[in-house]
C-alpha cells in the first residue's frame, strides 16, 4: 500500500489523466484542482456564479 501511494504521481497518474482526456472532457467540464487554495478559490468561484 506504500509503494503504491508513494509512486501513483510516476506510474498511475499519466494513465488516470490520459482517460479523462479521452473521455471525459466530452461530456464533462474538468478541473483538476491541486491544493486546498485552488480548491477554496474554484468553489468560491462557483459559489458566486450560482448566486
Amino acid at each position: 500500500m506504500i509503494k503504491y501511494v508513494a509512486t501513483y504521481r510516476r506510474n498511475l497518474r499519466p494513465r488516470v489523466m490520459t482517460k479523462i482526456e479521452q473521455y471525459a472532457a466530452e461530456h464533462a467540464t474538468v478541473v483538476l484542482l491541486t491544493s486546498r487554495r485552488h480548491t477554496r478559490r474554484w468553489l468560491q468561484q462557483v459559489a458566486a456564479e450560482h448566486s
